[in-house]
């Protein structure tokens, strides 16, 4: 997925853009997506659960990884809690 996004750099973060870009002869491009990177691995974040393993732990009957569950998602969670309510679960 390539997206564009447009921003302004203080004159001492250019500068240092400018000066990484030299020395490591690499594109801009791919100095901010390193240090970006870096950035995200030095807070140390980790990607959430997919679509799919959220959908798993619902434990909704019927939904398979081949199925459309986007188009029903409402239905489906509308069921699910409907079930709970009706065992007292909710």
């Amino acid at each position: 997925m390539d997206k564009r996004f447009t921003f302004r750099l203080d004159p001492e973060t250019a500068r240092i853009l400018m000066e990484l870009t030299k020395r490591a002869g690499e594109s801009k491009t791919r100095a901010i997506r390193e240090a970006l990177r870096a950035h995200h691995r030095a807070l140390g974040l980790t990607a959430g659960p997919s679509a799919w393993e959220s959908y798993r732990k619902l434990k909704i009957p019927g939904v398979k990884p081949y199925m459309d569950t986007a188009r029903h998602v409402e239905r489906l969670l509308r069921d699910k809690l409907r079930a709970k309510l009706r065992q007292g679960t909710l």
